[in-house]
Parts: structure tokens; sequence; C-alpha cells
């Protein structure tokens, strides 16, 4: 490697070679990252050129790392990991005295998520500042109060929707229609038939408590409708803001499950060893949503008119999650 000069290797293509090596496809990066095709081929070449090295071999079914690229993907994902934190203290800090914009949006929700909002505000050449509050007990009053200015909430209570109607605006962005089933690498369950009955005879973790109300996620409900008898493993942080780290507190080396409409859980899986992750079958699931509403991803904002960056931003999350959620 002669003439090797790091300090032109952007985070943006170090971001790619990641999610090269992770997903093997270029499109499904470009989908996933909100980045156009042709900014990942451009990113791509700069990489080999900067290393000299071709780092990917080309093949029908995708992009295969070579040896090189296997040694330089640890150390890359650690950059990576540790932009995105950076990234989740404060955003984009530019010098302006203007206040970030603040957004809560859940850790469990989206992969990546400051990341690919920061591409956003660059390409769009903005200068706007957020910060990410992934913490709310009492979400609807922050907004209301003007302590939030963004939030995500996934809900499949219409009742509820109604109830903060007059204090919010509640946009749909996106139904949450695929479950993904978490329990421990070794865990009995995976030993039988995975259905919604088989789920119910370990303890399970519920991560769809809403702040200010107790709503019961979709399987609790599903059990309560088929006298399934449960044991709710976290009943005591049920309206408790909830994260990965926590979830995997809760099930690593237990016999408790998890049932998750996010699909970040499973993209994240193979960096989460001690746990399997696996999408329920369609079969169970169209049984579980027979006759209970599926979660929908919601954008929320204060109710009135909304000054033009936090309009640019609402209608950019939009697209972020309808282009990263599956």
């Amino acid at each position: 490697m002669k003439n090797l000069k790091l300090d032109t290797l952007d985070l943006l293509s170090i971001n790619i070679l990641v999610n090269l090596y992770e997903h093997h496809s270029a499109k499904l990066v470009a989908k996933k990252m909100n980045v156009s095709a042709p900014k990942i081929s451009r990113c791509l070449q700069h990489s080999r050129i900067i290393f000299n090295n071709p780092l990917f071999i080309r093949k029908k079914h995708g992009f295969i790392p070579n040896e090189f690229a296997k040694q330089l993907y640890p150390i890359a994902k650690e950059i990576v990991q540790c932009s995105e934190h950076l990234y989740q203290i404060h955003v984009d800090d530019s010098g302006s005295e203007k206040s970030p914009i603040t957004i809560h949006v859940s850790d469990l929700i989206l992969h990546q998520f400051p990341q690919l909002l920061k591409n956003a505000i660059k390409e769009s050449h903005l200068t706007l500042k957020f910060a990410i509050s992934p913490n709310s007990d009492k979400l609807i009053t922050d907004i209301s109060e003007n302590r939030i200015d963004i939030g995500l909430i996934s809900e499949s209570n219409h009742e509820y929707l109604k109830q903060i109607d007059n204090l919010v605006d509640v946009v749909a962005l996106k139904r949450l229609s695929h479950l993904y089933l978490v329990c421990d690498l070794h865990h009995p369950l995976l030993k039988q038939e995975i259905t919604l009955e088989s789920i119910a005879q370990y303890p399970y973790v519920s991560i769809l408590g809403k702040p200010e109300q107790a709503t019961s996620d979709p399987f609790l409900l599903y059990c309560s409708q088929h006298q399934l008898a449960y044991h709710l493993k976290n009943g005591d942080l049920i309206n408790h803001n909830f994260n990965i780290e926590a979830l995997k507190q809760h099930i690593t080396d237990t016999d408790a499950v998890a049932l998750l409409p996010y699909s970040k859980i499973y993209d994240q899986s193979h960096q989460m060893p001690n746990l399997h992750v696996c999408r329920l079958s369609e079969v169970e699931t169209e049984r579980l949503y027979l006759s209970i509403n599926s979660p929908t991803l919601y954008l929320v904002t204060k109710k009135g008119p909304l000054s033009s960056n936090i309009s640019w931003l609402v209608d950019t999350v939009g697209h972020i999650v309808n282009r990263s959620i599956h």
C-alpha cells in the first residue's frame, strides 16, 4: 500500500465499506443509508484508490470482501460505531447560536439514524443542528410544552391516538407488519415449533409500553383474548424507555423472550452473538394481527404551524423511515 493517504478517507466512505461488508448489495446499502447508487460507487472507488486494493469482488450474488477487506472491517466498524455515539450526544455542532432541534427516537427503531439524517442535511447544503433525545417518560407532554420538537412513536391503539389528537399533530409513517423474535441463543423454544402459544409459555419482555399510558402490546392483547396465560418479565419497567442494551440484559442467559416490530434488531443481530433473532413466520404474524391492529410508526409534532427547519426535518425523517424500515 504505497502512498496511503488516510486523511482523504471520509466517514461516509468508511460507513459504506462497513455496510457493503455486512449486506453484500450496493442496492440494499443505498436504500438503508438513504444514499444514491452512484454515490455508493464513487465512495467505493475512492476507498479502493486510497487503499490501493479492490476490497470487494463482484459476483452474481453480490459484493464479496477479499482478505484485506476482512482485516479492515473490524477497524472500520469501530470507527462507525464511535461516530454514531458522537452524533447521538450532539450532531452537527456548527457554532450557531440557535438551539438544536430535538428529536425523540427510540434506540430500538432505526439503525444509524443520526448519521442518515446528517447525510441528508449535508446533501441539502443546510446548517441545521439537531440533538437526539432517546429518553422521554412523558413524550406527548414534552412535545406540547416545547421540550421536544419531533417524536417517533409506534402505536396500535387508535383510541390513544384520539386522546392525544388535541395536544399534538400525528402523521402516520409506516405500518409495522413484521415481528421479530428475540431470545437467548440456547433457548428451549428453539427446539419446538415457534407459535404464539409456545412463545406464551416463557417469560415475556414487552418493549411497547407507552409513555403516559400503560398500553399493552399486541402480543399481550392476543394472550388476553385467547385465554393464554403469560408472565410479563419486565412488568415494573413497562413504561420506561427501552434500548437494545436493556433488552439484551433481560434476555441473555435467561428463558425470557421478546417480540419486536422493528427491523433494526434483525439488521444488527450479527453484533449480538449470544442472542437468537429471527422473523416470526407470516402465518403466526397474521394470526396475531387478525383481530388486533398491527402497530404503525407515527411522527408527532406540536399543534399548529411549524418553522421551515422543522417542516424540512419532518419530511426528511419520514423519508428516512420509509427507506430504512422493512
